[in-house]
């Protein structure tokens, strides 16, 4: 199903160029969520124009049945925000992917190696060789 978000500005004033940037960032998120039922991308943004930083709250619904992902991220501009609160999610459902295919740990490399770099076993020594 196609993606579906909802902003909650709490005031902010946002650009049409601001706004076509915001979903913008979406459109790569939107194909990750292509296989779950229905993904609703609830966004709240807060101004602190004192401070200077906009706050993103980005929270996420699998659907009706799956779980929630959630990011919040603070910066300078709007853009940077979300960019950051997007990859934060990003990362959150590799992590749920990772876990639901059974890695066993995510994030790490395998301590196990191939065949074929595998060192020999011990007392095997390079050059000679067994009769069977």
């Amino acid at each position: 199903m196609a993606l579906r978000y909802v902003l909650h500005r709490n005031g902010a004033r946002l650009t049409e160029a601001e706004e076509a940037r915001f979903a913008r960032h979406f459109d790569g998120l939107e194909a990750r969520l292509q296989h779950f039922p229905d993904p609703l991308v609830e966004a709240t943004v807060r101004e602190h124009p004192s401070q200077r930083r906009v706050e993103l709250s980005l929270r996420v619904s699998l659907g009706p049945l799956g779980g929630h992902l959630v990011s919040h991220q603070a910066a300078e501009t709007l853009d940077k925000a979300t960019r950051l609160a997007v990859s934060d999610v990003e990362r959150q459902l590799e992590r749920r992917l990772a876990k639901l295919r059974g890695e066993p740990a995510f994030g790490e490399p395998s301590r196990r190696e191939p065949r074929a770099l595998r060192p020999h076993p011990p007392g095997h020594a390079e050059g000679t060789e067994e009769e069977a």
